[in-house]
């Protein structure tokens, strides 16, 4: 992957974005999709949700879709000592708090913060550390006393883990927020692909890049209904299982390794004729897939998308991530170059309307 392609992701990744707090993550890729797209072809809508449009020959419409929002937490009070306590906004694990790097998005600017956790030296052999309640989270900026802090961090600022974007070993990856700026990122390499080959696309293309995914993903039914798509394709973070020997995570998720090739997923609320069209076309340009199972109710907007508008086909596709909810998550770019491959030769195959062609399957 290019330099300046890994610099797009950094910045997104950089980029704070907690779910209701989409502002700058709007801009950010907005401008980038200006680079590409003629400025009446890229919006931004009252939700922050970001829509660019690609022309196709026919009137068939395809929606591509990843959300923008991150897991993130929310200032819910200031205590007499000046400490701060948090909620979350959306869902994570309460026991990874203790002793981690936050950033409070005040009006004023970055405000850094750090939550407490008792000194290792106090602590005996059998002390148990861990947050267990929200309640537990202790978050302290520095400064004492409620007028200071209240002076700086105001009720209902946004706050995140400290943003960080770490090259590993060879194609790895560490930040926080991959899920789903990994599938932002390929949605934006996707769309420059297709301009860049110069080609109309059968269908016209709407990707959208959505808001509040973490926490229902309600503020994107307005956007369905507006433009009523005859296929909606989501491209959200999945599980990888390849982080240890235990096998009981594979058993429960499905095998799925980074840099294994991009996910496609196969079940409920999957359009049969759609994933079909999308495994041979990756088949014939050798591009690296692999399979999970759709139960239907797996947290992404494709399990109401489908509902709408007397019923919407459906695919969805995975980016193999570790870690899931955590400021250490792990992706591999193998696998978002497979991605928007594979999305890049689906969108523009002249077999595209052959799926519209029956009744929902």
């Amino acid at each position: 992957m290019r330099s300046s392609e890994i610099k797009v992701l950094q910045g997104l990744i950089e980029t704070p974005s907690p779910s209701g707090f989409e502002e700058k993550i709007a801009e950010m890729i907005r401008n980038e999709l200006l680079k590409y797209l003629p400025r009446n072809r890229v919006k931004i809508d009252e939700q922050k949700n970001v829509i660019a449009i690609i022309k196709g020959k026919s009137n068939k419409t395809i929606m591509v879709d990843a959300h923008s929002d991150q897991i993130g937490f929310i200032v819910n009070n200031i205590d007499k000592e000046g400490f701060i306590s948090l909620q979350y906004i959306g869902d994570g694990d309460k026991s990874i708090l203790s002793a981690r790097n936050l950033i409070i998005l005040t009006d004023s600017g970055r405000i850094n913060a750090i939550v407490n956790r008792k000194h290792s030296h106090l602590i005996d052999d059998e002390g148990d550390e861990s947050i267990g309640e929200m309640k537990d989270v202790i978050v302290d900026i520095g400064i004492r006393k409620k007028r200071s802090v209240k002076s700086k961090v105001k009720i209902g600022d946004p706050v995140v883990y400290k943003p960080h974007f770490s090259h590993l070993m060879e194609s790895y990856y560490s930040g926080c927020g991959f899920d789903d700026k990994s599938g932002c990122f390929i949605l934006i390499k996707t769309i420059k692909s297709i301009i860049k080959l110069k080609i109309k696309p059968v269908s016209t293309l709407i990707f959208t890049f959505s808001t509040q995914e973490e926490v229902g993903g309600q503020k994107f039914k307005p956007i369905i209904n507006k433009y009523k798509p005859n296929l909606f394709i989501e491209v959200d973070a999945t599980f990888a299982t390849d982080w240890n020997d235990d096998d009981v995570l594979e058993r429960e998720s499905g095998k799925c390794k980074l840099g294994g090739g991009i996910v496609l997923f196969r079940g409920v609320d999957i359009d049969k004729k759609s994933l079909k069209l999308m495994a041979s076309s990756a088949r014939k340009n050798k591009i690296k897939i692999q399979y999970q199972a759709s139960t239907g109710d797996d947290g992404t907007v494709n399990y109401y998308v489908s509902a709408l508008n007397n019923g919407i086909k459906t695919l969805l596709i995975g980016v193999p991530l570790r870690n899931m909810h955590t400021s250490v998550e792990i992706i591999n770019l193998k696998d978002l170059n497979y991605g928007s491959q594979l999305l890049t030769n689906f969108l523009l195959s002249k077999r595209i309307n052959t799926i519209f062609n029956d009744v929902r399957n």
